[in-house]
């Protein structure tokens, strides 16, 4: 070994010597591309190289037009997609680093986690899986989504049709199985062998079938992201909530105030520290269990007195929901789009703004003028799905016209 690696090699060892026996160490990152020779000396870790990749995104960027539970509503206090991603990564680093795992992959699963979510959030998603079961193109949820941005239509060289990022298959595995809206106690890795790709593409490509099997993380960092989401979204939604008039902060039930607290600061401290608490000396991440049922009844107050009214909120002047109608100008756009495509309408938004990023050498690889309905279809549905709030309302104003 030359001087010059052995300085690499000294590096990556020195930073697998600062995490624990649980953790994924930077020399146990699996790419499913070989790197070219620069990437293979580069000093910085192989997890914390994924970062940077992820945040030179063209789907990281999005983030920042991407609301996180309230549409439509002009006012800079609200959360933002952008600041959930980045909320979800200082917490679950604060639990990796206490319970001493590689905080590089945290960070990175964090970072990426959303980057499948269509425009309006999770009512988006369901509304984008009601049209693509409709289309015939199975299910869709922004897990998998996320993923098929990452390793299949972004672009690590502009100048080259797109191949993916080629993420390590640890931080792919996060992304996927990150499952932040399910209600667990405690959870640990899959098993102690890990996963391989051919265990990751079929999860992959279950999840846009059926999508009916619980997806359980290969690495303990993969499980502290998991439940960062979760406490992470819970009182900021709630403060939110109360920032809009929707709900009144004695509204939050007493038996959930008496034990996890009445507002973000005191719910989050409750909750990391007694996950911390737990988890220390176990063999799983989880929560106590008074501290589970306080919270799983607070995602219930916040499904039935938060996001339930938001989706039915009917305006003065509109007999229809804000569901009806958000339902019907993603059916517009979808149907406008996919006529574009057909007729082969190359100023179309459709081929200026999604399909010449994702493929410029004459859609070759991506899109061919004489392929099947239902190619067509999921191009369609890539594009919505990748569209910030903003955009979309232009979209849609363009194609209404």
């Amino acid at each position: 070994m030359d001087s010059k690696n052995l300085k690499i090699y000294t590096l990556h060892m020195r930073r697998d010597s600062d995490i624990g026996d649980k953790a994924i160490s930077d020399s146990q990152a699996i790419r499913y591309y070989e790197e070219d020779e620069e990437s293979n000396i580069d000093i910085r870790p192989a997890f914390f190289r994924d970062v940077d990749r992820i945040v030179h995104s063209k789907a990281y960027a999005r983030y920042i037009d991407k609301t996180q539970v309230f549409f439509g509503i002009n006012n800079a206090n609200i959360t933002h997609r952008s600041l959930h991603v980045v909320l979800v990564s200082r917490i679950a680093r604060q639990i990796g680093r206490i319970l001493k795992f590689n905080t590089d992959l945290i960070e990175a699963i964090a970072l990426s986690h959303d980057v499948g979510h269509s425009p309006f959030g999770h009512l988006g998603e369901a509304i984008l899986n009601e049209i693509s079961l409709k289309n015939n193109m199975g299910v869709f949820n922004h897990n998998a989504q996320g993923v098929r941005w990452l390793s299949y239509l972004e672009k690590r060289f502009p100048d080259k049709p797109a191949k993916g990022l080629n993420l390590t298959l640890q931080v792919l595995d996060g992304v996927l199985c990150h499952d932040g809206e399910v209600n667990e106690k405690d959870l640990k890795p899959v098993s102690i062998n890990g996963k391989s790709w051919e265990d990751h593409f079929a999860e992959y490509k279950e999840s846009f079938k059926a999508n009916n099997i619980k997806r359980i993380p290969m690495s303990f960092e993969a499980i502290a992201v998991r439940f960062a989401d979760s406490i992470a979204y819970i009182g900021r939604d709630i403060e939110d909530a109360i920032l809009l008039k929707l709900i009144k902060r004695s509204d939050i039930p007493k038996s959930c105030r008496e034990v996890l607290g009445d507002t973000n600061r005191k719910i989050m401290k409750t909750l990391i520290m007694d996950l911390l608490n737990t988890s220390l000396h176990n063999d799983e991440i989880g929560y106590s269990e008074p501290i589970f049922n306080a919270f799983k009844e607070l995602k219930k107050f916040n499904y039935d007195r938060i996001y339930s009214r938001r989706d039915m909120y009917k305006t003065e002047d509109s007999k229809t929901s804000f569901l009806e109608n958000l339902t019907q100008e993603f059916e517009l756009i979808f149907q406008r789009s996919l006529e574009n495509l057909e007729k082969e309408n190359l100023n179309a938004p459709i081929f200026r703004d999604h399909i010449e990023y994702i493929d410029d050498e004459k859609y070759s690889t991506y899109y061919k003028p004489n392929k099947e309905q239902d190619n067509l279809a999921l191009i369609v549905r890539d594009y919505i799905a990748g569209m910030s709030d903003k955009y979309f309302h232009e979209v849609f104003t363009m194609l209404n016209s």
